[in-house]
């Protein structure tokens, strides 16, 4: 019985080891992911092996660093306990494929089928304690194909395991070990290459200890598009060295002055692969994570223009967030609202400091209130697997449709068309009195709302840095942004004879108020803009037909539901009123489904194409919806001096128009860090040298033309 006993309470220690070693498999279509870990036990200080495990359906497979012709690469990005560091995601030696689709069209790519372990080593802090647990989260991320379709996969994945004073290994060691054999060794070996007769060769010296004589080799480049994939490169081993030659890629038109690949050497059917490189440095950079999808013939962005604010890191996000929303103040798209704000400062010039103060707080609550409501809207498709982006929601006609209903009775308000009454009268209401806190909360959440077509200086990096954040920090991000937005109206509130020089209360201000209509009827047609351009004409002219209903309703309210009318005419008019609210909100919707049809081309191949034209290229990635764009268009791009400055120079201006959602365009701005537009990239003819990118925010004619200075002399 105690033997019984004992082998019983074996068992169930290993099973619990075991169990505690794996995630729980997590399937997107047609690919099992799971995390996997070398120990059962961690042992704090002592690196140790987790892997991300793809089990693959038979005729499917996904893809390397270089997924070749179209496809991207696995990533996993990690969610790191307190202290735990880990090095990149590590690629085996991949399999070459390629798919005939028929009518000629054929693609090569490298990448794996079946089963693929991607490792990578965590190494944990030395003062865990044991007896406790963590948890490593991450979400894969990755592109699965067959010969007839691709679809991406993503899925979140977590591993918790427990802390001992010694570390256990767990029923996955073995295998983890074996995998680390067929992760590429990267080697220092001297490497020359040529390009000439639109073929491409490579001489490559292995080290004397290298035995690579007998078995088969095989060569793929990793850092560049450069051969041809469809063809096999031709390679044989002469007086101890390597010599590689295959058709050039047709992209190609200079050697490039870096270049990075993977010969393998396949013996007994056991394949090993070696990294080599013009520059060894680049060669390690390769041999983990992939930085990104160069397939495209996209460069990664030059360091300089695009570097982190402040020093990076969260608290140097936090601050440029901050200093971001202040400056988001003085931005047109806030100004209609900001004006009414300080207006109801000088409503309020006479009464007790603290009610003045009181004011300011619920102003900045609203903003913070809306400003979360727009984090929780990200966030939630983010959860879900989708891309996300500051100002994308103004990519949903819906929601822009709604805003328009938004001014319009801002608007409607101001002119007096129609009083919302005492708890609405801050979103436009009678600045005359002052004695609601409610109109504070609705102001500040009306400047939320016209702020999201607008981004600040510094304000890109920082949103760029929350949505590839944990949820966490994307509210701590954008609650700094928002108490940035808020900060001035806190001061002011703090100090009311700051407003000492605006004059003092009286009737001028009823004319004011009026006048302040205008603007918002301006937003409201600047938005019919953007509507124009993602609906077709007849889905046009029937959101402007629920825009008029809701106008009536409104109209139906101030003329007939008066308090000095009496009781069944207000009923009635309410009732009459809200037929037609509800008639407009039902227009509104079906108009928001006549979507017009996105010909846009895939912005990476023009970008691709242009530059091997002999073209330098300047990309205006931009939205109908983005003020900032607008205004940089007509200050800084669309001048004189710059249109001749790109004529001088071969420079080709190509837009990237984001007003309706297109993923190949927010692929590139993900690629180049930012979440959202505007983002301004000169691209050099030359592939071999990276993208130019422009500072955030406003730009100016200087701004170009000192990144027109930086391009490659021929």
């Amino acid at each position: 019985m105690i033997y019984r006993f004992l082998v019983t309470l074996f068992v169930a220690f290993i099973a619990v080891g075991s169990a505690f070693s794996q995630s729980k498999p997590v399937r997107d279509k047609h690919v099992e992911a799971q995390l996997i870990s070398s120990v059962s036990t961690i042992k704090p200080g002592e690196p140790f092996t987790m892997a991300l495990k793809f089990k693959i359906d038979p005729t499917w497979h996904t893809y390397w660093i270089n997924p070749g012709d179209a496809g991207k690469p696995t990533l996993l990005p990690l969610e790191l306990p307190p202290g735990f560091t880990a090095t990149e995601l590590q690629y085996p030696v991949p399999k070459k494929f390629i798919i005939d689709y028929g009518f000629g069209a054929k693609f090569g790519g490298y990448g794996y089928e079946k089963e693929v372990l991607h490792p990578f080593t965590v190494t944990p802090p030395d003062d865990l304690a044991p007896g406790s647990e963590v948890t490593i989260k991450g979400t894969a991320d990755w592109l699965m194909c067959d010969p007839e379709q691709c679809v991406p996969g993503k899925v979140d994945l977590e591993l918790t395991l427990p802390v001992g004073t010694e570390s256990l290994a767990s029923s996955y060691a073995t295998d983890l070990s074996e995998i680390s054999k067929k992760i590429p060794e990267t080697v220092a070996w001297p490497v020359e290459v040529d390009f000439a007769n639109s073929l491409v060769s490579l001489k490559i010296s292995p080290s004397e200890n290298v035995d690579l004589s007998g078995g088969k080799l095989a060569f793929h480049p990793v850092s560049h598009p450069v051969f041809n994939i469809l063809e096999d490169p031709k390679i044989s081993l002469e007086g101890g060295s390597i010599q590689v030659s295959n058709p050039a890629n047709e992209s190609l038109e200079a050697t490039p002055e870096e270049f990075t690949g993977l010969l393998v050497h396949e013996k007994d059917g056991v394949k090993h692969g070696y990294l080599v490189s013009t520059n060894p440095q680049t060669s390690e950079s390769n041999s983990g994570a992939a930085s990104g999808d160069n397939s495209s013939g996209a460069t990664p962005l030059a360091s300089a223009p695009g570097s982190a604010p402040f020093g990076g890191g969260l608290l140097g996000m936090l601050l440029a967030a901050f200093l971001g929303g202040i400056i988001l103040n003085i931005m047109p798209c806030v100004f209609p609202v900001i004006s009414l704000k300080v207006m109801g400062f000088v409503s309020q010039a006479g009464e007790d400091r603290k009610q003045v103060m009181m004011h300011s707080f619920i102003f900045a609550l609203g903003i913070l209130i809306f400003f979360w409501i727009l984090t929780t809207a990200l966030v939630i498709p983010k959860l879900a697997g989708e891309n996300v982006g500051w100002g994308a929601q103004l990519q949903q006609p819906i929601f822009v449709i709604g805003l328009i209903f938004v001014m319009v009775a801002v608007a409607l308000s101001l002119f007096g068309v129609v009083e919302f009454g005492t708890s609405l009268q801050g979103v436009g209401g009678n600045l005359a009195h002052a004695s609601g806190y409610a109109g504070s909360f609705w102001s500040g959440a009306l400047a939320v709302l016209l702020a999201t077509p607008c981004t600040a200086p510094l304000m890109a990096p920082a949103i760029a840095f929350a949505i590839s954040q944990s949820v966490p920090v994307m509210y701590l991000v954008f609650t700094t942004l928002a108490l940035g937005l808020a900060f001035p109206y806190l001061l002011l509130g703090a100090f009311p004879k700051l407003i000492n020089s605006i004059p003092a209360p009286g009737a001028w201000m009823e004319t004011f108020k009026q006048v302040m209509g205008f603007p918002m009827l301006a937003v409201a047609v600047w938005l019919i803009g953007v509507l124009s351009k993602q609906l077709e004409v007849n889905g046009l002219q029937w959101a402007l037909t629920a825009v008029l209903l809701l106008a009536i309703a409104l109209w139906i309210i101030g003329r007939f539901a008066r308090y000095d009318a009496s009781k069944a005419k207000r009923r009635s008019a309410w009732l009459c009123a809200i037929l037609v609210v509800a008639g407009s909100f039902g227009l509104a919707w079906y108009a928001s489904k006549i979507r017009a049809e996105n010909t846009g081309r895939d912005i990476a191949a023009v970008i691709a194409e242009t530059r091997a034209d002999g073209k330098h290229v300047f990309v205006d990635f931009t939205a109908e919806w983005c003020v900032n764009c607008k205004i940089n268009k007509r200050i800084a791009i669309k001048t004189d001096q710059i249109s001749a400055a790109f004529k001088e120079n071969n420079i080709e201006l190509i837009t990237a128009d984001w007003t309706n959602e297109d993923p190949r365009i927010t692929k590139v701005l993900k690629e180049h860090g930012r979440a959202g537009v505007p983002l301004y990239l000169l691209y050099p003819a030359d592939k071999s040298k990276p993208a130019i990118q422009l500072p955030d925010g406003l730009i100016r004619p200087v701004t170009i033309l000192e990144a027109i200075k930086e391009l490659p002399k021929n």
